[in-house]
C-alpha cells in the first residue's frame, strides 16, 4: 500500500558517513505526456519523502543524498528535505532549467542557454563554463559535458575524480559516483577515472555497445544496446548482482547501495541493499515511465491514469 499525491517521493534510508559515501543521484529523464504522479517509498527522517502538497506539472525528478528535486514544466525547480547546507533552498529567479542533479549537500541545474547553476554547500561554477548539454554531481565533485563532446570537472580531487583524461573526447553522456567519474563515448565504450578501492574505475574488458550509464556510491551500471545491464564496483550489498530474470531494460539508475532498472513493459526492478525496503517494489505499482535513485531516495514516475 502506498500513498499517491500529485508527486510522491520514494526515499531510501541509510546511515550517513562523514561526507557521505553516496553521491550523484540518478535522475529521471524528461518523460512523455502520459506520465503522471511520482510514487515513493523509504526513508523520511529529513523530510525527503514529504513532498509539497501543491507540487504538480513535473517533467523531471532527481534525488540528493537526503533531499529531493523536481523540475516543473515551466522550467522552475522545487526542492525539499534536508537543508543544513541550503541544498533545498532553490536560488531566486532560477528558471529555464532543463536538467538537475543532486549530490550530498549541493545541486546542479542545467539551463536552456547551456549554463550551469549550483547551490548548497558548493556554489562556484568554473568561469566561462557554457555550451553544456549534460551535468553530473558527485560526492564533492562535478562534471559538465559540453556540446563539443569534451568534459569539464571541478570540486574535490583527492583521488583524481576531477582529473579528466587528457585525450577524452567524443563523449555523449556522463555520470558521477562518490569519488569516481564515468564518461560514455559516442562509439559505445566507457571511460572511468578517480577512486578505485572497489574496482569502480576499472571498466570491464570488452565492454561495448553501451547506450546509457549510471553511477553512485562506489558502483556503476551500464545499459547495453541489446537491453541487458552490466554492473561493477562495490557489491557488498549485492548492488552489482544483476537479476538473471531482469528481461529487456530501457532505463537504469544507481542508488547509494542499490540499483534500479525500468523494463520495456514499464516494470520497475530493484536490487541491492533493502534494509529500508528500498529494493522492494510496492504491490500494485502502475506502469512506470521513469526512474531515479540517489543515496537515500528513489523517485518513480508512473503513467497517468
Amino acid at each position: 500500500m502506498f500513498k499517491r499525491i500529485e508527486v510522491l517521493a520514494l526515499c531510501l534510508g541509510m546511515s550517513m558517513l562523514f561526507f557521505s559515501q553516496f553521491s550523484a543521484c540518478g535522475r529521471a529523464p524528461t518523460i512523455d505526456e502520459n506520465a503522471g504522479p511520482v510514487v515513493a517509498w523509504g526513508r523520511d527522517r529529513d523530510g525527503e519523502s514529504t513532498v509539497p502538497e501543491d507540487l504538480n506539472e513535473i517533467k523531471e525528478v532527481a534525488g540528493g543524498a537526503r533531499h529531493s528535486l523536481a523540475i516543473k514544466k515551466d522550467g522552475t525547480v522545487v526542492a525539499w528535505g534536508r537543508n543544513d547546507h541550503n541544498q533545498s533552498t532553490v536560488p531566486d529567479n532560477l528558471t529555464d532549467v532543463k536538467a538537475v542533479d543532486g549530490a550530498d549537500f549541493h545541486n546542479l541545474a542545467l539551463k536552456g542557454d547551456g549554463t550551469v547553476t549550483m547551490w548548497g554547500a558548493e556554489e562556484d561554477v568554473p568561469e566561462g563554463l557554457n555550451n553544456v548539454k549534460a551535468i553530473a554531481a558527485g560526492g564533492g565533485h562535478n562534471l559538465a559535458l559540453r556540446e563539443n563532446g569534451t568534459v569539464v570537472a571541478w570540486g574535490i580531487n583527492n583521488v583524481g575524480q576531477s582529473d579528466v583524461p587528457e585525450e577524452l573526447n567524443d563523449v555523449k553522456n556522463i555520470a558521477a559516483g562518490w569519488t569516481h567519474s564515468l564518461a560514455l563515448k559516442k562509439d559505445g565504450t566507457v571511460v572511468a577515472w578517480g577512486g578505485n578501492e572497489d574496482g569502480q574505475s576499472t571498466v570491464p574488458e570488452n565492454l561495448s555497445q553501451v547506450k546509457e550509464i549510471a553511477a553512485d556510491g562506489r558502483h556503476n551500471l551500464v545499459l547495453k544496446g541489446d537491453g541487458t545491464v552490466t554492473a561493477w564496483g562495490r557489491n557488498k550489498e549485492r548492488q552489482c548482482t544483476v537479476p538473471d530474470d531482469l528481461g529487456s531494460v530501457k532505463a537504469i539508475a544507481a542508488g547509494g547501495t542499490h540499483s534500479l532498472a525500468l523494463t520495456e513493459d514499464g516494470t520497475a526492478r530493484a536490487w541491492g541493499c533493502d534494509r529500508h525496503d528500498q529494493s522492494t517494489i510496492p504491490d500494485g505499482l502502475p506502469e512506470v515511465k521513469a526512474i531515479a535513485a540517489g543515496g537515500w531516495n528513489t523517485l518513480v514516475i508512473v503513467k497517468n491514469e
